[in-house]
Order: structure tokens, then C-alpha cells, then sequence
């Protein structure tokens, strides 16, 4: 109890320094559309316990490069994202290069302009290049359909506003916090940089900037009467120097229940599974302009024999805390279901496959570490990990990796 005291009391300390006239939550269904490209790399050092009654260890390393690509666009009767990541990797000294892909999409049509009903359709795929039942894996391919309630807002570009905000106040060119109508209008340009970036090409970034100062030479609390050089290059960090809003500030949640399946598995020899009943959930909450919490859960159950009795999904859980401008933390907990599968044996007492069964078990994953924004589009990673894996080995792992945004 004491430890959860003390953590309470370190967010109110770190999230109250600031009175601001606007909060996070005060951004609502804005018509919204961004993007954002990363290329990473990382060196991986794992120590793994491959049997728990053996004091054997076992340390291997690992690498790997990829990318990252999500666009997402939100009003208030329509939303849909895209997410792609893709790399080349290689799993141990002995093995070869492999690669893999991931593929994301969704799209909700909202039935008001509120946080209210609406319907859901997903599309996922992904791939990983390995050899299993003598044959090459495929792409999967997976559908959801489905109705929901609620809706979750995309905030990053108030949180943006309010960290402009901040520093012009602590620069000493703005006397007061501007008002809660300026820090929304200043919002809604962070919002808009696509489209600036498709009108004015490579001036986009002062345009939005020129915008901007117009709006805050406006909000009757500067101390000039234009902006300074200091004001420009401030508000010019905030957006396009530290990345220090790489992590997305959101806030609210939805949930959605319907039905999702397989169109095509991993593998040629891999049967066609049932379809599912399906319950998805997301929440997010911003503690101050610092903190961020998200949550989601993902529950489903084949519509065939095992129906409530198999149940596969995953919940997590995760945390992140901007410490400063150039340095963020961030801890996160997986649990995922997945469906137990049992060897078949021949009469001579080989093995010649596996069957699902109508039981479940439950992998644990728990990672922290920390965000370093070096230069203005380079990032550096370091975290460290647990995977408990149901009967099987724990494992403890540690990662760095560089990153490049791209945009």
C-alpha cells in the first residue's frame, strides 16, 4: 500500500507544476489525420533457463532491422487506421536472415457525432518466413465485424499545444497561459499537418508555425507584438526537434462485440479454424501532460464445439512518463491466451502432429525501459524484459535499438 501511495503522490507532483487553462481531455472528435514512419534496428542479448530442473543456461544474441508506418484519420462520423511494420532479422548466430510483416486496418462509421454507437470492420495480416510441416508458411489473413460503444480520442496535438504553452510562459514571452479557445485553435493547425505538408510542400513546417503565432499574437497574454526569434524556435522544438510526444497522448475507450475468423492460415497444412465470438475493449487516460496510461483486451471463443469452454485473446497494460524533453520511460504487461496444443503419435510411438484442445493457458510478458530523443529524428532505445511461457522456459531478455523518423 505504501508503494502505491508514493506512486500517486509522484503523479500528482509531476503532472501538477503547471495550472493550464485547457486539459487533455478538452480536445474532442476533432477531424484529424497524421502520419508517422520509423526505421529501427536493434542488438538483442538473451539468457534463457530452456529447463527448469537444469541450471544449464543458455546465451544467445540476435538482430534486427525494420520500419514502422501507421496513418490514421478521425472525424466525428468516421475513423479508420493503417499500421504496417515489416523487418529483417535473425534469431541466433546459427541461423539464417528471416523476415516477417505485419499488417493492420481498421475502419468505424459512428451513428451521432459522439461518443456513442457505432459499426467496426478489421482486416489483419501478417507473415513470418519459416519452414513448418515441411512447407512454407503463407500470409494469414483475419476479418472482424462487429458493433461498439464509446469512442477514444487521439490528443497528441493538444497535448503538443499545451507543451508550446508551457514554454513561451517559462520564456518569459507570453505573460499568462493563453486561453482555453487559443489552445484548441492551436490544436486544430497541429492537427491539420498533412494537409499543410500537401499545399505548401517543403514550407509546410513555417506555415504551421506562422499560424500558429498568429493565433497566440492574438490571445492578448503575449509580451511583443510579433513573435520573436526565441517564440519561433520554441514552438519549432516542440513540434518538429525532441519528439517528446513519440508515444501518442489519448484519452477515452471503446468497446466492440461481433464475429471474426480466419480466411487464410499461416500454413497450407494448417485446417481452417472456427469462427469466433469477439470482444474487444481500449481505454486511455493521461495523467497531466506527462503521463499516459493504456489498456486493451481482446477475448474470443470459436463457434463450434469448444464455445465457452476455449478461450483465446490477450489484455495488456502500459505506462509512460516523459521525465524530461529528451528522455521518456515506459513499462508495459501482456497476457496472452493462447489454445493448448497436444502431440499425436503413430503406432510405432512417433510423433505425426499436434491437436487443439478445448483448454486455454495464459504467457506472461513484462518490459521497461527507457526513450532517449538524441537528435531531432534520432531515438534510442533500452529496456529490458520477463516472458513467462506456460510450461516451458522463462526468459529473460535485454534489447537496444536505434531509431530514425522518417516523418
Amino acid at each position: 500500500m505504501k508503494i502505491l501511495k508514493y506512486f500517486f503522490l509522484f503523479l500528482f507532483f509531476t503532472s501538477a507544476a503547471y495550472s493550464q487553462n485547457v486539459k487533455i481531455t478538452d480536445f474532442d472528435l476533432p477531424v484529424s489525420s497524421a502520419r508517422k514512419f520509423l526505421i529501427n534496428g536493434f542488438y538483442n542479448w538473451n539468457q534463457t533457463d530452456p529447463y527448469s530442473d537444469d541450471s544449464t543456461l543458455n546465451i544467445t544474441s540476435s538482430w534486427n532491422v525494420g520500419g514502422a508506418y501507421n496513418q490514421f484519420y478521425s472525424s466525428p462520423s468516421y475513423a479508420w487506421q493503417v499500421t504496417l511494420g515489416g523487418s529483417l532479422f535473425q534469431l541466433s548466430r546459427e541461423d539464417t536472415t528471416r523476415y516477417r510483416y505485419d499488417l493492420a486496418a481498421d475502419l468505424s462509421k459512428y451513428f451521432s457525432n459522439s461518443h456513442g454507437y457505432f459499426v467496426n470492420g478489421e482486416v489483419n495480416s501478417n507473415y513470418y518466413r519459416q519452414s513448418e510441416f515441411g512447407t512454407e508458411n503463407r500470409p494469414t489473413i483475419e476479418l472482424f465485424g462487429g458493433f461498439g460503444y464509446g469512442r477514444r480520442v487521439n490528443a497528441t496535438s493538444i497535448a503538443k499545444a499545451i507543451r508550446i504553452d508551457e514554454d513561451l510562459k517559462k520564456s518569459g514571452i507570453t505573460s499568462s497561459f493563453m486561453p482555453k479557445s487559443t489552445m484548441l485553435a492551436i490544436a486544430q493547425i497541429i492537427d491539420k499537418e498533412s494537409e499543410y505538408r500537401d499545399k505548401y510542400k517543403a514550407l509546410y513546417e513555417s506555415k504551421i508555425i506562422e499560424d500558429i503565432n498568429k493565433e497566440i499574437l492574438n490571445s492578448g497574454v503575449t509580451n511583443y507584438t510579433s513573435m520573436s526569434a526565441l517564440g519561433f524556435m520554441r514552438i519549432r522544438d516542440v513540434l518538429y526537434g525532441n519528439n517528446q510526444f513519440l508515444n501518442e497522448r489519448a484519452w477515452g475507450g471503446d468497446i466492440r462485440a461481433g464475429i471474426s475468423g480466419v480466411l487464410l492460415t499461416r500454413n497450407v497444412n494448417i485446417e481452417m479454424p472456427a469462427a469466433n465470438i469477439d470482444i474487444r475493449g481500449r481505454y486511455a487516460y493521461p495523467i497531466g501532460l506527462r503521463h499516459q496510461i493504456i489498456a486493451s483486451a481482446t477475448a474470443q471463443t470459436p463457434m463450434d464445439s469448444s464455445i465457452f469452454k476455449l478461450y483465446l485473446g490477450q489484455a495488456g497494460l502500459s505506462y509512460s512518463f516523459n521525465m524530461t524533453n529528451r528522455i521518456s520511460f515506459f513499462t508495459a504487461y501482456t497476457m496472452t491466451m493462447n489454445q493448448i496444443f497436444l502431440n499425436t503419435y503413430d503406432s510405432l510411438g512417433a510423433i505425426n502432429g499436434t491437436i487443439g484442445t478445448d483448454k486455454s493457458a495464459a504467457n506472461n510478458n513484462v518490459t521497461a525501459g527507457f526513450n532517449f530523443y538524441i537528435e531531432n529524428y534520432v531515438t534510442l532505445n533500452i529496456s529490458a524484459g520477463f516472458n513467462n511461457l506456460w510450461r516451458n522456459e522463462q526468459n529473460f531478455f535485454t534489447n537496444a535499438s536505434l531509431g530514425f523518423i522518417v516523418f
